[in-house]
């Protein structure tokens, strides 16, 4: 089941903006501009599940609305049920859920159109998961974009979703928004699992390959098959990211190899149709091309292969080019791809399990599960040609 309508853009400044121009609104507008505000705060994780929210006339000075339509609004939302009021007490946020409700579960990622990428696949195997143990999954894409990830997240909480699986937003790891979405959702009384990124924080669950130790072992048959100038075709830098960097340039350093600054780039763009192309007339437009590219995963690795067909550039003779991930349409390419199979579906599937034993009250407090991967060996590195001397 698929979360679909437009997702709406409003950023904190203009949530504040919207406070200060409800005065200039008529008196319906006003109740409905404070309710829509209150009932931000609690699906956003400003104020949790059985916390207090503000005194009324707090409400009223940030609004500056009157306290008869701030109390209007309250009322509504405690007959929707997001509130729940105690005389002499005050009023409290109650996110709570029927048995139908505590069977519902959501995974949360960047689902790109016409696009059949690692994400698939975790989908599949969550989805597998989740229908044999009983249990309905909704899919939420929050378009690698942060208001976007937390209007989405918001929306699962408006639906009372009892648990999410979050794919972590592709953005640099200095700047990590994904802890906002997931304080949002747990705000909320939901389980969180955090699937393909591993995770130092005690309090979180994850699941996520061996990234760094298949890096290294894909790049080590690389320099073992003779290739010795090897760049590294990466991403924006996330924790998954410059895990696989790290294998890279460990195996580089063990084998006292040089990469050079130009060896190393990063893709252009956000769409993973073209990531990669302009990218492989770099290298070979360079006085000493690479003789071999790794690409950090398969799309940017295939795209790679189809601008060499595009240009007359062989595959491997003139350059050698491997993934990682091993898509089903990596063994389909001319030539097949060498790659590193993730088990992209255990992942999921994982995740989906782990998320339900945490619903069911399983103590997991600083469960990180790295699940093995394995290299396959095809012909985009000359797995069938004599060894580079």
């Amino acid at each position: 089941m698929n979360l679909t309508g437009e997702v709406g853009r409003k950023t904190d400044n203009e949530a504040m903006q919207s406070k200060l121009d409800v005065q200039n609104m008529n008196e319906a507008t006003r109740y409905q501009a404070a309710r829509t505000l209150i009932k931000r705060m609690v699906l956003s994780g400003e104020v949790g599940h059985n916390q207090q929210l503000q005194p009324e006339l707090e409400i009223c000075r940030e609004t500056n609305l009157s306290r008869t339509t701030v109390r209007k609004a309250i009322s509504d939302l405690v007959n929707e049920g997001l509130l729940v009021r105690y005389r002499g007490r005050g009023t409290f946020v109650n996110i709570s859920r029927t048995s139908s409700q505590k069977k519902l579960l959501a995974l949360l990622c960047c689902q790109y159109p016409n696009v059949s990428g690692a994400y698939n696949l975790l989908i599949q195997g969550a989805q597998e998961a989740a229908s044999r143990l009983g249990y309905q999954l909704l899919l939420a894409n929050d378009y690698n974009e942060t208001e976007a990830a937390l209007e989405q997240a918001m929306h699962l909480n408006e639906l009372r979703v009892a648990g999410t699986i979050i794919v972590p937003l592709q953005t640099p790891t200095s700047n990590n928004p994904t802890s906002r979405i997931i304080r949002a959702l747990r705000q909320a009384g939901q389980q969180v699992v955090l699937l393909d990124e591993n995770s130092s924080d005690d309090e979180l669950v994850s699941v996520v390959s061996q990234n760094r130790e298949s890096m290294r072992e894909l790049t080590m048959h690389l320099v073992q098959r003779g290739y010795r100038r090897i760049a590294f075709l990466t991403g924006t830098k996330t924790q998954e990211v410059a895990e696989r960097e790290m294998g890279f340039r460990q195996a580089m350093e063990e084998k006292g190899l040089e990469v050079p600054p130009e060896y190393f780039l990063e893709v252009a763009g956000r769409d993973p149709a073209s990531q990669g192309r302009q990218e492989i007339d770099v290298f070979m437009a360079m006085r000493t091309p690479p003789e071999a590219i790794v690409c950090l995963h398969d799309l940017i690795a295939l795209n790679a292969m189809g601008r060499c067909a595009e240009r007359g550039w062989r595959v491997p003779q003139d350059i050698a080019i491997v993934g990682f991930d091993d898509l089903p349409q990596a063994q389909m390419s001319s030539p097949p791809l060498t790659s590193v199979h993730q088990p992209l579906r255990e992942e999921g599937k994982r995740a989906l399990e782990l998320l339900v034993e945490l619903l069911n009250g399983k103590k997991l407090v600083g469960h990180h599960e790295r699940l093995p991967c394995r290299l396959v060996v095809r012909d985009s590195c000359g797995s069938t040609l004599p060894q580079k001397t």
